[in-house]
């Protein structure tokens, strides 16, 4: 978040270089450290010349007087489940004591040992090729610097919970700064200051000249940034949306675990977003948003991105945490993580009032078609499709080879729909997936996880039966799912289509006011039950 100060531009500017001079000449004075508080990491990012897409990152860097350190950089961003090179973005890496001797450096992948010929700090520096626009990657350009933490910022390879602390020396035609990182207490603007690498590896940071609303819900501020060439876009009109999708997701789980959340909307080429614990960076595409088709579905896009603020950033399979930034994790619980993110980003729009259930009968009609097109549905299950993640070039997103995979994007959310069905079923409507979600956030939310068996379990004891069946037809088989249950408890069916491809979900003529009114109870606001 952009830290305001009354301070000129100049007189930043002032502050940045006296302390680039500290660092490079005397180092910085460390802080009182104990075993529970080491002194920080300290980066300062500058960008002389944005045209030429390179931002120059200066570290001070803490060394407990060790002969040698190690460093290095993520081979991989929380959330994308993909191996990337981000080690090959840099140059010019070297290292120096604070009065300026050069030491020397072994470089090997993503690592780097220094010997720091027994200083208590040393200073690192190095150049960053920014070119890449996806939402794992840096960008720099005279309007614009997108920055992730996994692909800007090298560590300790062995202390990634002590404190970070950045420095951003704002390109002249750029005036702002947004991040959800908090402030540094010291109060200068552009310094930040994460709690451990962890955070600083999940707050991208984004300058340039956005246009920025907020709102407050339940006494957290919500910040919209519309970065970049946003064409006819109406970023009030979608800052109220947004504030309606906001209120109907506190209504689901009750409350809301920040007091800040930053959504980075930036219009440029490319696409996709990215889910983190206090923001969400997304990229947005102005044509596109210009139909109502178009607008609509961005609205479902944005709604999974803060659905996952709490599932998967909150609560999350077991192995997804702590961060081991060099050795990815491989878990079965995508599908929990990404499908179920996936029903309630496009279930939630409709409760929130902005959709119309057909609209989300329309989507759910299209993946259903698209999956029981898919070959790839009768070969792999869906925890194989979360387990061989790392296989696919694109995070899951979609199916490398749709002869012999399936996304758990594409399956995941069906699944859901099925589960939900089911348990309002066996509980006369009384419980629902819903419930499910708030139950395993209590239990397994923030630092502990939940294995497979216990997902399986908490949706067990809110429905009342045994679901081991379900659970290893449709999540550990590959069986055909079977809608039908589910379809019949919402007077639903699959319209009469001459091509046996089209899977198009309608209103039964004989449905029931029973199930009618069930329809309506899973499409509209949760405080309206």
């Amino acid at each position: 978040m952009n830290n305001e100060h009354p301070k000129t531009f100049a007189q930043k500017r002032l502050w940045l270089i006296v302390s680039l001079a500290a660092l490079t000449l005397v180092g910085i004075a460390p802080q009182a450290a104990t075993a529970r508080r080491l002194n920080p990491i300290t980066y300062i990012v500058r960008f002389p010349s944005p045209d030429t897409q390179v931002a120059e990152v200066r570290v001070r860097v803490p060394t407990a007087r060790r002969a040698t350190i190690e460093m290095m950089m993520a081979v991989w961003s929380p959330g994308f489940y993909r191996i990337e090179d981000y080690a090959s973005r840099v140059q010019d890496f070297t290292a120096q004591t604070p009065d300026g001797a050069r030491l020397e450096v072994e470089a090997r992948k993503n690592r780097w040992r220094i010997q720091t010929n027994g200083k208590p700090e040393i200073v690192v520096s190095y150049r960053l090729i920014c070119n890449q626009r996806s939402v794992t990657t840096n960008w720099v350009a005279n309007d614009l610097v997108v920055l992730n933490g996994a692909a800007t910022f090298i560590t300790l390879a062995d202390e990634t919970h002590r404190p970070h602390e950045v420095w951003i020396d704002l390109p002249e035609k750029m005036n702002r700064v947004m991040t959800a990182l908090d402030p540094s207490p010291d109060g200068m603007p552009d310094h930040y200051r994460a709690r451990d690498f962890d955070e600083l590896a999940d707050s991208p940071i984004v300058i340039g000249n956005p246009s920025v609303r907020q709102f407050e819900v339940a006494g957290s501020r919500h910040y919209l940034a519309d970065f970049g060439d946003a064409g006819k876009w109406d970023g009030q009109r979608a800052a109220q949306d947004i504030e309606k999708i906001v209120r109907e997701t506190h209504r689901f789980w009750g409350f809301l675990p920040f007091k800040r959340y930053v959504f980075l909307n930036v219009f440029r080429q490319g696409g996709g977003g990215l889910e983190h614990k206090n923001s969400t960076l997304l990229t947005s595409n102005a044509s596109r948003l210009a139909t109502p088709q178009g607008y609509l579905a961005w609205l479902a896009f944005v709604c999974h991105e803060y659905f996952h603020a709490f599932n998967v950033k909150r609560l999350r399979p077991i192995e997804l945490g702590p961060f081991d930034y060099e050795n990815p994790p491989r878990t079965s619980g995508l599908w929990i993580s990404e499908g179920l993110t996936t029903y309630y980003g496009q279930l939630l729009v409709p409760r929130a009032g902005l959709s119309r259930p057909q609209d989300f009968l329309s989507w759910l009609s299209s993946q259903i078609e698209q999956l029981q097109n898919t070959p790839g549905r009768l070969v792999q299950t869906l925890e194989q499709s979360s387990l061989e993640v790392w296989s696919t070039p694109t995070s899951g997103l979609a199916q490398s080879n749709s002869a012999t995979t399936v996304s758990y994007y594409l399956k995941g959310p069906i699944a859901g729909f099925l589960l939900d069905a089911k348990i309002r079923r066996v509980t006369s409507d009384k419980k629902s997936l819903d419930d499910v979600m708030r139950l395993a956030y209590r239990r397994y939310a923030r630092e502990r996880g939940f294995t497979a068996e216990q997902f399986r379990a908490t949706a067990e004891e809110v429905a009342g039966v045994d679901l081991k069946i379900w659970f290893r037809r449709a999540i550990s088989s590959v069986e055909e799912l079977d809608y039908a249950e589910a379809l019949d408890w919402y007077g639903l069916r699959f319209a009469q289509a001459e091509s046996a491809k089209k899977w198009t979900l309608e209103t039964r003529a004989d449905s029931t006011e029973s199930q009618k009114v069930r329809l309506r109870r899973l499409l509209e606001p949760t405080g309206s039950r």
